[in-house]
């Protein structure tokens, strides 16, 4: 070929225009926002659907259902809560009253940075259930002990570490205590026997004027009911001393 060399010839055939290259860019780019934006629509759709189910589940039952309330955010501290401003969010919000205490549950949950992967977040979803309680109380918070040379959990509340001297449930259970007297009156014997009993235990808190309980996963309406009874068996296991005036309320 006069003029042209083999290797402008084979630089023609082997390097694609940039307008192809810029339109190619362009067309990932839009079928990606496009992927974003019906999963997003997706989602939501999803989150109706549940919170319309939720709605009827409700109304069969005699609770009140509320798909969000914002100030419920920030009501509570402590673990699983968020400290700081943040995206948290509680919805699905179930209210009754149950053998005669209030109750309310529902779904809190917010997006958190990615520990090792900077650009990904991680969902922490959990569900709440709070019972009122007729008194204000000291701080007395139970969960499960941390394993064996796992790292010491952060302290989010004022309390220092109680034991009952009983190895069994000191070895099982930690318990955070703002008030010894009250640690050893709501933990008697009795109770700590029961707890130890059942197969479902989860973390429960006394704060104030509430017992809340918490554990990770999306609310599920079934599961609340027996959650509820659980911490309303725990109140009931308070020695009646302990309580003075009416029955506190929720909602």
């Amino acid at each position: 070929m006069s003029g042209v060399s083999v290797v402008e010839i084979r630089t023609l055939h082997e390097e694609p225009p940039m307008e192809s290259t810029t339109v190619l860019m362009l067309v990932t780019a839009a079928l990606v926002v496009a992927g974003v934006g019906v999963m997003a629509v997706a989602g939501a759709a999803a989150e109706r659907h549940r919170s319309r189910v939720l709605a009827a589940w409700a109304r069969e039952r005699g609770w009140r259902c509320d798909r969000e309330r914002p100030e419920l955010v920030d009501r509570f501290e402590g673990v699983p809560f968020l400290e700081r401003r943040s995206n948290a969010r509680a919805r699905h919000v179930l209210c009754a009253e149950r053998r005669g205490r209030r109750v309310l549950a529902y779904e809190y949950s917010y997006t958190a940075p990615h520990p090792r992967h900077r650009d990904q977040t991680v969902a922490h979803v959990y569900t709440v259930v709070v019972a009122a309680l007729p008194e204000a109380v000291p701080l007395l918070q139970v969960e499960a002990a941390p394993a064996e040379g796992a790292p010491p959990r952060p302290r989010l509340l004022e309390g220092h570490l109680w034991r009952s001297g009983e190895a069994g449930f000191d070895e099982r259970l930690a318990v955070l205590s703002g008030d010894d007297v009250f640690a050893a009156t709501v933990l008697a014997p009795r109770t700590r026997g029961w707890l130890l009993s059942r197969a479902d235990l989860v973390p429960f808190r006394f704060t104030g004027q509430h017992l809340l309980s918490w554990e990770a996963g999306a609310l599920d309406a079934e599961r609340v009911q027996a959650r509820a009874d659980a911490v309303i068996d725990l109140v009931e296991r308070v020695p009646a001393g302990v309580w003075e005036g009416s029955q506190g309320s929720l909602g």
